[in-house]
């Protein structure tokens, strides 16, 4: 397949046929990641990850605090 590269504002991009996006089961808003390769771009969906929940966050937490570290540094400078 060919595609050409084209003026998109004050950037350029290309347009990915169809078949490729139907091939691939890229969606609106899907993110790909690029890779150059020599003279290739290659384009990969990036896989979407499920959020952890709050269980899986604290999963191996055994309530330990780290009592040593200091926010001394940024008292009064905070911006709200």
């Amino acid at each position: 397949m060919k595609t050409q590269i084209k003026k998109i504002g004050n950037s350029k991009g290309i347009i990915i046929p169809s078949a490729i996006i139907k091939t691939l089961g890229l969606e609106d808003k899907d993110n790909l990641l690029l890779k150059v390769d020599g003279d290739k771009i290659i384009m990969k969906k990036e896989e979407k990850t499920k959020p952890l929940t709050l269980m899986e966050v604290f999963e191996g937490y055994n309530g330990d605090y780290d009592y040593d570290i200091a926010f001394d540094d940024v008292m009064g400078d905070e911006v709200w």
